[in-house]
């Protein structure tokens, strides 16, 4: 039977600090660590980060290596302009979501090679980018060395970074690019789904 990832969404924009500071499950933590924050945007996704790992994970805390670590579950987190994405599987994950930006052939450059190279230039660039980022993360330990090297294709399918294997899938929510990553060789479908929170 495939496994399942799920994914959880909170659409962040228009959201000021002092809305999400009255989110359910956050404490006084939280909001203390969310007001160190300069950015209003930046404070808004840390709030919205805590309350989705306090609904859904409960306790965790900080690996060595920076990646936020539960007992008996896997799951990560990613932050972009107007969302906050939470990723839970059965194995490591990695999830990354972007938002459409401006790409450079110096940028493409820096982040892939060869078929990757041609993925980026024809208009998949965030395929590419989110693709990369959710392996690393998935795998833990962050990018060490050239970015390059981390491998985003297939797209759907399976890869092998760091003498593992992953599997990835990468999918589509509003104008938001979502790559999800999950340690083995096992394909897994996606659940996903949008916290309805303001209603």
């Amino acid at each position: 039977m495939e496994s399942a990832v799920k994914i959880i969404i909170c659409d962040t924009e228009g959201v000021s600090p002092s809305v999400a500071e009255n989110l359910p499950f956050i404490t006084e933590s939280d909001r203390k660590a969310a007001a160190e924050y300069k950015k209003e945007s930046d404070r808004v996704s840390r709030l919205f980060s805590a309350y989705l790992k306090r609904k859904y994970i409960g306790e965790w805390r900080i690996s060595k290596s920076g990646k936020p670590v539960a007992k008996g579950k896997y799951f990560n987190i990613s932050h972009c302009g107007g969302a906050v994405v939470l990723a839970i599987a059965d194995a490591d994950v990695g999830v990354d979501a972007e938002r459409p930006r401006k790409t450079s052939d110096d940028l493409i450059a820096r982040v892939a090679k060869g078929e990757e190279c041609e993925k980026a230039g024809a208009g998949g660039f965030l395929r590419v980018w989110t693709l990369k980022e959710s392996l690393v993360k998935a795998q833990g330990d962050g990018i060490r060395g050239d970015l390059r090297d981390v491998p985003a294709l297939p797209e759907n399918g399976v890869k092998t970074y760091g003498g593992e294997k992953y599997f990835s899938y990468v999918a589509e929510y509003k104008d938001f690019t979502v790559a999800v990553t999950r340690k083995g060789e096992e394909p897994f479908s996606v659940e996903m789904q949008r916290e309805k929170i303001f209603g």
